[in-house]
This record gives structure tokens, sequence and C-alpha cells, in this order.
């Protein structure tokens, strides 16, 4: 049994609870943990899944490049996301050549700080960081233009404290060959009424997410490999945000 300590704060110790709940052969442990989860940058005696990368410091991220951490670039792992990945790395859509995703939230938020994850989707698509950055931003909404080496360019629609409960994600990736579409909702429309925007997502993404995630870091550690994303891709969505707020 691979044992597990949590070190992460509510709410998102629950999510990362109930995701361990549902995997078999991994148990969560307070003591001879195999692996750690921490929302806190420290020097990682144990393999260490480092929640919330968004808010490290980059000097200190990259002083710990070659240690056993993997940042939670949570995204990457959506039930959503995984499927246009899988056919954008399998080749039925051609070389990327615009992502378009649309993140919208009902609660108050700087668009800045929750844009994280999505530029390292865009990241991830193009396969690098972008050589151009433009954007617009006002108070509760930052549109992002990113521009990649090959061609290819980002939009990234971010607008917080909408009106409404719930929050909408949706994803575009056109290719060379092909396209793919990804929302978070399960093939729900999004509703547009007078008063609010109103999509139906279904709360398990987020344990699931979390899940894939933890799948990932717990098969790297088995199987002696690096994982799937690393210190660099963050340090690289940070140095993107960083041209975002003086673009």
């Amino acid at each position: 049994m691979f044992k597990i300590q949590v070190h992460v704060a509510s709410p998102r110790r629950a999510l990362y609870l109930d995701a361990i709940a549902r995997m078999p052969e991994v148990e969560l442990v307070e003591e001879g943990a195999d692996a750690l989860v921490t929302d806190t940058v420290g020097d990682p005696s144990l393999p260490t899944l480092l929640d919330a990368p968004e808010e490290g410091d980059p000097t200190r991220l990259s002083n710990l490049q070659g240690a056993p951490l993997m940042p939670a670039h949570e995204w990457r792992f959506a039930p959503n996301v995984i499927p246009v990945q899988e056919s954008r790395s399998q080749g039925q859509l051609g070389e990327p050549g615009l992502l378009r995703i649309h993140y919208w939230l009902a609660r108050k938020k700087c668009p800045r700080t929750v844009s994280f994850h999505q530029i390292d989707l865009a990241h991830w698509f193009f396969s690098s960081p972008p050589d151009s950055v433009y954007c617009h931003a006002c108070q509760y909404y930052l549109l992002i233009h990113l521009g990649y080496p090959d061609g290819g360019m980002a939009l990234v629609d971010v607008a917080t404290d909408r009106p409404g409960t719930t929050d909408y994600h949706s994803m575009h990736l056109i290719g060379s060959d092909g396209a793919a579409y990804a929302d978070d909702h399960e093939n729900t429309h999004l509703l547009l009424g007078k008063a609010e925007a109103t999509a139906l997502i279904q709360p398990v993404n987020a344990i699931l997410t979390i899940q894939n995630m933890l799948e990932e870091f717990v098969a790297g550690i088995r199987e002696s490999r690096p994982w799937s994303v690393n210190l660099q891709d963050t340090l690289h969505v940070l140095a993107t945000l960083k041209e975002v707020s003086h673009a």
C-alpha cells in the first residue's frame, strides 16, 4: 500500500482526501508516508506534490529544480482536458494553430491570480513559452493574447465577479488537421439569461482532476521516472504572468 500524507489547508484538503479514497492501493496516513502533498515550499526529503505552485517564489522554486518535487498543474489532468491533449499528442489535430479559453468565475478574484493554470494549458499545447504577450485588463476582466514561435496563438479570456452562482470553463483548440472542444459541464449548454450565466458543472470533476494528478504523481514514483510536469513548467508560467503584469 502506497502511503501519502497531506499537509494542505481546507477546503483543498477535502479534495485530496476524497481523491485518495478513490485510489486503490493508496492510503492517507499521518506518519510513515512514502510521499507528501503540501502547499508549502521546503526542502523535500520525500517525493512531494506541491499544491498551489502559482503562489511560489520563482527564485525559491528555481533553487529546488532537481528535487523530487512535482508541481500541481492540475488543469492538465482535468477530465475535459485530457482527451484534447491525447488527440494532440496522437497527431489527430495536426499542429496547433489557435487555442481559445474562457474561464469565468462567479466570485470576486483578481483575474491575473486565477489565470496561472489557463496559461499553463496554452504553454502545454504549444510545447513552449510564448515569444509575444499582449493583454487587456480591468478590475474583474483579463484578456491575454499569447503568440508562439511556430506561429500559433492562444486567447485566454478570464472574467471574475460574474453574475450567478456557477463558474464556467470552455476550451477550443484548432489544429492544422482537426479541432477539439472541451467544456466542464458534460455537453450541457451554457445558459445565458438576463440575470446570470448558468453552467451545470459537476462537482465530481474537481475530485477527478485531483485523482488524475495524484495517479501521475504516484506512478512517477513507483516507476522511477520523471513526472509529466516539472518546476521548469511552473517557472515558465510565472514568467509569462510577469510579462502580463507589465504588458
